[in-house]
């Protein structure tokens, strides 16, 4: 069986909402966090949530294609990691994309990347998970501190896990 090949429109300067997943769910993201944010290149995430296995951002893409961008960060992620620990896949092929439409599709994604930790029973309270952009958001006043936890949240969209 062959794999199609995966046609990715290139839109400059787009926040885009982007999903990536560790080959075979393997929990190894979280063991050396600085090199995950040592492995983007210029352009960094404006919002975030690093989980054992996956992670979510939104990422301004500026002029370059996204696609490329991803394999940047993939790539250098894989090589760097296996020179720290040793050989082996790093990434499932691929990742999840969505171009970030309005500021209401904004609002939706910045909310699934900031719950994920609960929804993943990583913690009951959002706002105490440490690899995530929540807290920098609430300094800002764009969250009550009660928000994720009183009630839980549901989504109804696809977001690529």
């Amino acid at each position: 069986m062959t794999m199609k090949t995966l046609r990715r429109y290139h839109l400059d300067n787009r926040d885009y909402f982007i999903t990536a997943v560790t080959f075979n769910r393997e929990e190894i993201l979280l063991r050396d966090i600085e090199l995950f944010w040592e492995c983007w290149p210029s352009t960094r995430p404006i919002a975030w949530v690093i989980l054992p296995d996956h992670f979510h951002v939104i990422i301004n893409n500026g002029e370059k294609d996204i696609s490329t961008l991803l394999h940047r960060f993939k790539i250098t992620y894989a090589r760097r990691y296996r020179d720290k620990h040793g050989p082996g896949r790093v990434w499932q092929n691929r990742f999840w994309d969505h171009v970030i439409k309005d500021q209401d599709d904004f609002n939706r994604h910045l909310d699934y990347i900031h719950y994920n930790p609960v929804k993943h029973g990583l913690t009951s309270d959002p706002f105490t998970y440490e690899y995530s952009s929540l807290n920098g958001y609430y300094q800002d006043g764009l969250y009550q501190r009660d928000w994720g936890v009183k009630t839980a949240m549901s989504f109804d969209e696809a977001f690529g896990e």
